[in-house]
């Protein structure tokens, strides 16, 4: 046979070429939609991984997400905790689950379950709304994706503080009415088992610490100076309490502390 002539060789270099446009033009939304989710995720990508495509997308994940004031007294390594409302005995920092605002569409759609008596801490009027919650796992990395985008959620811990040092008065509301605070951390717990509520869990915590003024400084060391006494729904803890999760007095133990304490003095747990 002889070689291919000219004439065949371009034609079918200009077939290729259309062929190959053709792919690439097919290709192109899948590329971009592929590399759209990775950047969306691009600070879950092991998450994405195990909950888009492992064990974990159909799994059931409890989240937990909340803002804690770090309250330190003055010119001490002491700071102020509360009591958990719901846990009893348990002494907390100030804070809890943040809210989230708008309709439930985007939820919904991601067929969330707000915690029930079975699934986590009940709801009551106080906790409706809470970001407690679960979801399958596959939609894990929307969720987070979604709470750091701040939409339609709280973004700091002040509903929490009215509620749990001014309208108890623990601390004094005029004095504390404003005060200055910054974000100093956020830790998270992810897919980490949970005995207590059967499941896995992704925890977040930001943790605010207050910048008091004067006036404010002076009511916190006047109330760390005060007598202990739990029935006031409060206690003012050292360093060593919190890392030994629990409050003691006349060599007995009077109330535990939540684990999640340890974030205020840069711990882990």
């Amino acid at each position: 046979m002889g070689l291919p002539s000219k004439g065949f060789e371009k034609k079918t270099k200009q077939i290729m070429g259309v062929a190959s446009t053709i792919l690439l033009t097919a290709a192109k939304p899948l590329l971009s939609r592929g590399a759209a989710v990775v950047w969306e995720n691009r600070n879950h990508i092991n998450l994405l991984r195990k909950t888009k495509f492992g064990k974990y997308k159909n799994m059931s994940i409890r989240f937990s997400m909340s803002g804690l004031f770090k309250i330190q007294i003055p010119g001490t390594n002491k700071y102020l905790l509360v009591f958990n409302r719901r846990i009893e005995n348990q002494l907390q920092p100030v804070g809890g689950a943040y809210k989230r605002y708008g309709d439930d569409s985007l939820f919904n759609n991601w067929g969330y379950k707000p915690d029930s008596s079975r699934n986590g801490l009940d709801v009551d009027e106080k906790s409706s709304s809470d970001l407690r919650f679960s979801v399958e796992g596959r939609y894990a990395s929307e969720v987070l994706n979604w709470f750091e985008s701040r939409r339609e959620r709280e973004e700091n811990p002040k509903r929490e503080f009215n509620e749990e040092l001014l309208e108890t008065g623990i601390l004094d509301s005029k004095t504390f009415s404003h005060f200055d605070f910054k974000h100093i951390r956020r830790f998270s717990k992810t897919l980490s088992w949970s005995d207590y509520f059967s499941c896995y869990e992704i925890l977040t915590y930001d943790i605010f610490e207050m910048i008091p003024d004067e006036a404010q400084k002076l009511s916190l060391i006047e109330l760390a100076n005060q007598e202990l006494d739990i029935t006031k729904g409060y206690a003012v803890v050292s360093c060593d309490d919190i890392e030994q999760l629990r409050l003691m007095a006349g060599g007995k133990q009077i109330a535990r502390i939540g684990q999640h304490a340890k974030l205020l003095i840069n711990q882990s747990f």
